[in-house]
């Protein structure tokens, strides 16, 4: 499942900001979150797309 992360990136020095990171947003994908049906949701589209990603 993936989460939003906001105004994160202070530690890293290899960014830059004059705002604090005020309306910086990013997604990280975390394999382990939401429920076990969630789970499988997201595999049967992952695989789904897999299978059929040459068709179209």
């Amino acid at each position: 499942m993936w989460r939003l992360k906001i105004k994160e990136g202070g530690n890293d020095p290899y960014l830059y900001s004059t705002n604090n990171f005020l309306g910086r947003q990013t997604w990280e994908f975390d394999p382990n979150a939401g429920t076990d049906e969630e789970r499988d949701e997201v595999e049967e589209v992952r695989l789904n797309f897999y299978n059929n990603r040459f068709n179209i």
